[in-house]
C-alpha cells in the first residue's frame, strides 16, 4: 500500500488521473446541453447490387474510395456480435464508455511500470477514434478519444453504438464495417456468415493492418490471433478467404441504374437472372465481332419477364470500359429515335378506335396531308395491303393515314399516357410520331411492347426481388393487344442466325423492327412466350451507318437471344384469344364481311360492336352488253351478260401496273346513268390530292406558273374532269393549271357526276 501511495504520488500518473476525473465531470455537466452527434454518415455509403440468385454483382466504392456498406444490427449475426464483444469489448453494457479498470490497469503497465503498452480502448472509444478519426499515441489524444466515447454513450443505446462500431470499425486496407468485409472476404451477405467466418472477422478490427487476409503472411498472423483467442480449435481451416481484385463488376449498367432507383439502399437484392446476363453478353460479342468490319461496334440489350415485367437481362453497351465507344454510356435508358418500332401502337389503338380489324385493306399509295407528303423507306408503293401486311411490312403511309385518323386519344396522348418522356407538344411532331419522329428509350419502349403481352395492361419495370407488382395500367383493350400480337408473328423469322444455323420454328415470336431516319439506329423487339427482348445498334455518337437496318442487322440476333433463354427457362403454352373476339367470314381482298360476289372467303377476327363491319364493296355484279362489252347502266332492262367485278381505286390500280400485276377496272358505262350504278352500294366522290386546301400557291409575275391537279377516282370511275371558276381545264387524273393570282374554286367530276371542290389561293410574287 506504501509502495502504491508512492507511486501515485509520481508526478506523470498523478496528472493523468486528476486530469481524468477533472474532465469526467466536465464532460458530464456539459453532455445534457450538448446536441445529439450524427454517429454514421451514411449517406456516403457503398451500395451491392446481386442477381436473383443472391451472387454478387457489384460492391461499390464511396466518394472517399472505401468499401463501406451500413448494415443494420438486425442483419448482423449474434455470432459476430458475441464474438466481437467477447474480443474487444467484455464489459461493454455495464461500463459508461471508459471501463475504470482497464484505464488503471493500463497507467500502472504502460506509465508506472512501463512493463508493456496496454491499451484500454473500450468499444465506445474505438467508435469515437473511428467518427473522429482521432490520434490516440499521445496523452492529449487518448483524454479526446475518452471524452468523446463519454459523449457518445450520453446520447445513444448501446445497440446503436454497437451497430455503429460494426459498420465503421477497420477490416482492412480500405475496407470499413462487417458488411463490407463479409463481401470482400466471402462473398455473401454479412447475415449469411456462419461462426467461424463471423470469429474471424471479429479478430481483424484489432489490428486490421497485420490480420486482413489479403496474402498468405496476413492469414498466417490471423491464425496466429485465432490461436490466441480460441485455441486449437478447428474452424480456420475451414474458411476460404477472397481478395479484393476477386470482387466481381457484372452488369455494370444495370448496376448503376439500379442504385440511381433506389438510392437510399444499401443492398438491391435484383431480379437479373445471372445465366440470361451471361447468354446477352456473350451473344451480343459474337454479333459484334462478326459485324466489326461494317463499322458496327456498339449495341444494347435488354430482356424481360413479360408477365411480371422484371428485369432478366442487361446490357447498356458493348463494354463498358471501352472510352472509344462511350462505352460507360447507358444505351437502354438513352432517348434514341426508334424508327418504325412505336407503329403497332398505331395499328392497336386504331383497332381500339374501331377504324380496323387486321384484314381491312389500307393503301400503300402516294399520300400528301396538307403540305406532308410522307414516303415509304424504300421509296415505293406497293398499292392495297391489309392492315397485318402493312405492319408486318413496316410501310410508312398506312401507318401515317392511321396515325391521322386516331382521337381521344390521340397518339401523340396515348404515348403521355403512357409515362413516355415526350418534351415537345403534338404540333412539334405531327405525323412524323409513326416513323420516329420523337425520341424514345428501350426502357420505355420495353414497357410499351409489355402491353402485348398483358392484355393492353402497362406495367412498371419491376427491379428488385422483393417489389410488388404495382396494379397495371390499361391503355389497350385485351382484344387489341390480343390482334396486334398476332398481326407481329405474322412478320416471318429472318433466315439465319447471325452465327448461320437456321432457326427452329417451335414458338410464335411477335416481333418487330425500327431504322432511324439518317440511318443512326437499328432496333428490333420480340415476344415469345412470357420473353420480351429488345436489341438496339449504333453510336451513342449519333454518328451513321448504312448497315444499321433494323431487319437485316438486328433480327438475327433478336431470335438468337430468344432461342437461347428460351433454352434456359422455358416459356408457358401460347396465350389464348379474349372473349371479346368473334371469327367471322371476311373476303381476302378487301378485308370486309364476305358478300355473295366474292369469290373466295376465309376467317378473320373482329371485335363486335366495334370493329368495321361493312359487306365487301371491292366485288360487285355487273351486266355486260356483250356487242360492245360496256357496262349497262340499272334502269336498263334489256338483255345483258351479268359478271362479277374488282372495284379499285385509280390509286391502287397506278400501283398494281407499276409493279406489273394486272387488274383490270370495270368497264365503262354505254351512257351517262339516270340511277344511281349501284343502289346497295356507296359509291365514293373523287378525292382531290392536290392541291391542298389551306396552302397558298406562289404565282411569279412574267413567268408560266403550272399547279398540278391530282385526284383519286373511286372504284369502277373512268375518267375525270375539272374545272376552275366553272371553266373546264382538262380531263384526267392529273392535270396541269396555268395558274392566274387570285382566288379560285377548283372542282372534279367523274363519269358519273360525283364531284368534290376546294378553293385555293394563288398569291402573286415578283
Amino acid at each position: 500500500m506504501k509502495f502504491t501511495a508512492k507511486v501515485l504520488k509520481s508526478s506523470p500518473a498523478k496528472r493523468l488521473l486528476l486530469a481524468t476525473v477533472l474532465l469526467t465531470l466536465l464532460i458530464w455537466l456539459a453532455q445534457g446541453f450538448s446536441p445529439q452527434p450524427l454517429l454514421v454518415n451514411r449517406a456516403n455509403g457503398s451500395y451491392v447490387v446481386t442477381d436473383n440468385d443472391g451472387r454478387l454483382l457489384r460492391l461499390s466504392l464511396t466518394s472517399d474510395e472505401k468499401y463501406r456498406l451500413w448494415t443494420p444490427l438486425a442483419e448482423l449475426p449474434q455470432s459476430l456480435q458475441d464474438a466481437t464483444l467477447h474480443y474487444e469489448d467484455r464489459w461493454f453494457y455495464q461500463h459508461p464508455g471508459i471501463n475504470p479498470v482497464s484505464l488503471l490497469r493500463a497507467v500502472w503497465s504502460s506509465l508506472i511500470t512501463q512493463d508493456r503498452r496496454m491499451g484500454a480502448s473500450t468499444l465506445s472509444m474505438q467508435l469515437a477514434r473511428q467518427r473522429w478519426r482521432l490520434k490516440t499515441d499521445t496523452v492529449d489524444g487518448k483524454l479526446k478519444q475518452m471524452a468523446y466515447a463519454l459523449w457518445l454513450e450520453r446520447h445513444f443505446t448501446k445497440t446503436a453504438l454497437l451497430e455503429a462500431y460494426l459498420n465503421l470499425a477497420p477490416y482492412g486496407a480500405n475496407i470499413e464495417g462487417a458488411g463490407a468485409a463479409a463481401w470482400v472476404y466471402f462473398h455473401k451477405p454479412v447475415s449469411a456468415l456462419n461462426q467461424d467466418e463471423a470469429r474471424a472477422l471479429a479478430l481483424i478490427p484489432q489490428n486490421p493492418h497485420a490480420r486482413a487476409p489479403m496474402n498468405p503472411a496476413a492469414r498466417q498472423r490471423l491464425h496466429l490471433a485465432w490461436q490466441a483467442a480460441y485455441g486449437n480449435d478447428p474452424g480456420f481451416d475451414r474458411l476460404w478467404f477472397r481478395s479484393r481484385k476477386e470482387l466481381p463488376f457484372g452488369a455494370p449498367h444495370f448496376a448503376e441504374r439500379l442504385h440511381s432507383l433506389h438510392p437510399e439502399s444499401a443492398t438491391l437484392s435484383s431480379t437479373l437472372d445471372g445465366t440470361v446476363q451471361a447468354l446477352s453478353e456473350e451473344l451480343l460479342g459474337g454479333f459484334l465481332r462478326q459485324h466489326r468490319l461494317q463499322g458496327v461496334a456498339n449495341a444494347s440489350v435488354m430482356v424481360l419477364h413479360a408477365p411480371s415485367m422484371a428485369v432478366l437481362g442487361y446490357v447498356g453497351s458493348a463494354d463498358y470500359f471501352n472510352a472509344d465507344i462511350h462505352g460507360y454510356v447507358n444505351g437502354l435508358k438513352s432517348p434514341r429515335s426508334p424508327g418504325s418500332t412505336l407503329k403497332p401502337f398505331i395499328y392497336a389503338q386504331a383497332i381500339t378506335q374501331g377504324l380496323i380489324t387486321p384484314d381491312t385493306r389500307l393503301k400503300d399509295t402516294p399520300l400528301r396531308l396538307g403540305d406532308y407528303q410522307p414516303e415509304n423507306f424504300e421509296r415505293n408503293f406497293y398499292g392495297p395491303l391489309s392492315a397485318t401486311e402493312a405492319l408486318v411490312r413496316s410501310r410508312n403511309i398506312p401507318a401515317i393515314s392511321l396515325l391521322a385518323q386516331l382521337q381521344k386519344p390521340t397518339f401523340h396522348q396515348f404515348l403521355l399516357q403512357a409515362g413516355i418522356n415526350i418534351p415537345k407538344q403534338a404540333a412539334n411532331y405531327g405525323l412524323s410520331l409513326a416513323i420516329g419522329g420523337a425520341e424514345i428509350s428501350m426502357e420505355d419502349l420495353m414497357k410499351l411492347y409489355g402491353m402485348l403481352a398483358n392484355a393492353g395492361e402497362l406495367r412498371e419495370l419491376r427491379w428488385l426481388n422483393q417489389e410488388d407488382q404495382p396494379a397495371g395500367k390499361p391503355l389497350l383493350t385485351p382484344e387489341s393487344a390480343f390482334l396486334v400480337g398476332e398481326m407481329l408473328e405474322s412478320n416471318p423469322r429472318p433466315q439465319r442466325s447471325f452465327g448461320g444455323r437456321s432457326f427452329g420454328r417451335q414458338r410464335a415470336v411477335a416481333w418487330k423492327t425500327g431504322t432511324s431516319s439518317g440511318l443512326k439506329d437499328a432496333w428490333a423487339i420480340g415476344v415469345m412466350g412470357d420473353l420480351l427482348v429488345g436489341v438496339w445498334a449504333g453510336n451513342f455518337d449519333g454518328s451513321p451507318n448504312r448497315h444499321l437496318v433494323g431487319r437485316e442487322l438486328l433480327g438475327p440476333l433478336l431470335f438468337d437471344i430468344l432461342d437461347a433463354v428460351a433454352m434456359e427457362r422455358p416459356s408457358p403454352v401460347d396465350k389464348i384469344p379474349p372473349p371479346g373476339l368473334k371469327r367471322i367470314e371476311i373476303c381476302p381482298l378487301s378485308g370486309q364481311p364476305v358478300s355473295d360476289w366474292c369469290p373466295h372467303r376465309k376467317e378473320g377476327w373482329i371485335i363486335p360492336g366495334v370493329s368495321p363491319i361493312k359487306t365487301c364493296t371491292l366485288h360487285r355484279s355487273i351486266r355486260i352488253n356483250p356487242a360492245n362489252g360496256l357496262r349497262k347502266c340499272p334502269e336498263d332492262d334489256t338483255p345483258g351478260e351479268t359478271r362479277v367485278a374488282e372495284f379499285w381505286d385509280s390509286d391502287e390500280l397506278e400501283a398494281f401496273r407499276q409493279a406489273g400485276i394486272r387488274h383490270d377496272n370495270p368497264p365503262p358505262f354505254e351512257r351517262l346513268c339516270e340511277q344511281s350504278p349501284a343502289v346497295d352500294v356507296v359509291i365514293d366522290s373523287p378525292k382531290i390530292v392536290s392541291p391542298q386546301p389551306g396552302v397558298s400557291y406562289p404565282v411569279r409575275g412574267g413567268q408560266q406558273n403550272g399547279i398540278e391537279f391530282s385526284a383519286i377516282a373511286a372504284g369502277g370511275q373512268h375518267r375525270l374532269f375539272w374545272f376552275v371558276d366553272d371553266s373546264f381545264v382538262g380531263e384526267g387524273a392529273t392535270v396541269l393549271w396555268p395558274a392566274k393570282p387570285g382566288r379560285v374554286e377548283i372542282v372534279v367530276v367523274d363519269d358519273q357526276g360525283l364531284s368534290s371542290s376546294l378553293v385555293v389561293d394563288a398569291t402573286r410574287v415578283e
